[in-house]
């Protein structure tokens, strides 16, 4: 007979055993097991399920998106066919060609990140220092909003090089701070109220996660409100997609024409706190996202500590189940045995009584 897995006897029998996952209880299993990796990796019937999902909420989303925003599109169109239209009626001189290529260059200035409604005497450079640090950080965080990029073959091979090194890098770096970050709050919970683990990873989560959401997105909505001008659910909006590293780049704090005001000279001038500006929204963008970390942290320590637990609750039930197998066993044979032996001792003596009422009887067995 095979032996029993499941019993630490007959297992400690086997030429190669090897550890389970769980602590405590230890529970040896075969090699054979190694091949049913339910317990280690996702089901195919899991992922399949997952899969299905996902499309159909990416149906759902395109779904949503082409009902808001192609009738907003098909009204830009015509409006710009209907502004064309208007300016050859009124400038005669104009053909329709010239004012094509006219259109090709201002957006070709657009893409490469120039404004083509300012002079361009009294422009900015998209890379002096601050906006060239602010590009860099939207490379390494992988924001990367779109607004300015690499046009030269320099630029873009240097760009390459720096985002293949650069990400991994700030990889680092955010998983270190986030989980210092969730380290340091857990451990003043801990000192100022004296509860258990469970109770601090709970309270220091969720005032986290309060906390958090003051300092990196309420406020900052405030502060985006008042420099850039935008709307609440604009301010909101910006903060979600950059934390999230979306980054669409249709907004983008810093690049508001309004920013540039003008001297009584008419010449234009940036108040010396824009020099300052991009490099603090990239502050506070590199923290925003280490806090994100963090929260991430919480949430995966909380999983692991139930995996932990149901790994150990497991472990004990087999070892349980184990130790009644091995009990239960002999018992169960020892019964099969007896059993057999009654029913046929009861055979016998009925074909004994049979064979002596046959003889008195003077018949033939």
């Amino acid at each position: 007979a095979a032996p029993d897995l499941l019993d630490p006897k007959s297992a400690a029998h086997n030429s190669k055993p090897r550890l389970s996952f769980s602590v405590n209880p230890v529970v040896l299993t075969t090699p054979e097991d190694e091949c049913d990796t339910r317990t280690i990796v996702m089901r195919w019937k899991t992922v399949s399920a997952i899969f299905f999902l996902v499309v159909v909420y990416l149906i759902i989303g395109a779904t949503v998106f082409r009902a808001l925003e192609q009738p907003h599109e098909s009204s830009q169109k015509l409006a710009i066919l209907a502004q064309k239209l208007e300016f050859l009626a009124r400038h005669a001189c104009v053909n329709s060609s010239e004012l094509e290529d006219l259109v090709k260059q201002v957006f070709s200035a657009v893409r490469a990140g120039v404004n083509p409604s300012e002079n361009a005497s009294n422009q900015t450079s998209l890379w002096d220092i601050s906006s060239s640090f602010f590009f860099a950080g939207t490379v390494i965080t992988t924001i990367g909003f779109g607004n300015i990029s690499p046009h030269t073959e320099g630029g873009r091979i240097f760009c390459i090089i720096y985002a293949v090194l650069g990400i991994p890098l700030f990889g680092f770096l955010l998983a270190g701070v986030g989980d210092q970050l969730g380290t340091i709050f857990g451990k003043g919970i801990a000192k100022k109220w004296k509860v258990s683990q469970t109770k601090i990873r709970v309270i220091s989560t969720l005032i986290f996660i309060l906390f958090g959401c003051l300092i990196f997105v309420a406020l900052p909505v405030v502060i985006f409100k008042h420099i850039e001008g935008w709307s609440t659910l604009e301010s909101i909006y910006f903060v979600v997609i950059t934390l999230t590293t979306i980054g669409f780049g249709d907004f983008v704090a810093g690049e508001k024409e309004e920013k540039t005001h003008i001297n009584s000279s008419g010449g234009a001038e940036n108040p010396e706190f824009l020099n300052y500006y991009k490099p603090v929204v990239l502050f506070w963008i590199l923290v925003g996202l280490a806090y994100f970390a963090a929260v991430l942290s919480m949430i995966g320590d909380w999983f692991r500590v139930i995996s932990k637990k149901t790994k150990e609750e497991v472990g004990e039930f087999r070892a349980h189940a184990a130790e009644w197998t091995a009990n239960v066993s002999p018992e169960f044979k020892e019964t099969r045995r007896r059993l057999s032996v009654d029913i046929y001792d009861k055979f016998q003596r009925a074909a004994s009584l049979r064979r002596e009422r046959s003889s008195e009887l003077g018949m033939n067995p």
